[in-house]
């Protein structure tokens, strides 16, 4: 994800270590996919998964059950703060949408 003055985006790449080279690590289904955003926290979870949560951008059009958008109203294009949380399964390639409940901090 992230942007780049003009768009979001919500792309995900991996650093090779051993090799120092970026690949594309884009989900291989894309029904679960996050909002296309920035300012969002990303953390390890386990030995093969990776927890996506929160940003700012662009809504889907589909909406996840459970999440929260909240619109930025000083801009026209729609963009605003969202609660999403994803998992990135890393050996399956694949993303997963966590719906949450209580109140958002």
């Amino acid at each position: 994800g992230g942007r780049d003055g003009k768009s979001f985006y919500n792309s995900l790449h991996q650093l090779d270590l051993e090799q120092l080279m970026w690949r594309n690590a884009q989900p291989r289904h894309t029904s679960h996919a996050p909002m296309k955003k920035s300012a969002c926290g990303m953390v390890s979870f386990g030995q093969d998964k990776l927890v996506l949560f929160a940003g700012y951008g662009i809504p889907s059009p589909r909406v996840h059950p459970g999440s929260i958008f909240i619109p930025n109203k000083e801009f026209t294009d729609g963009r605003g703060w969202c609660n999403e949380v994803h998992l990135f399964h890393t050996k399956t390639g694949t993303m997963s949408y966590q719906p949450t409940t209580g109140t958002p901090p």
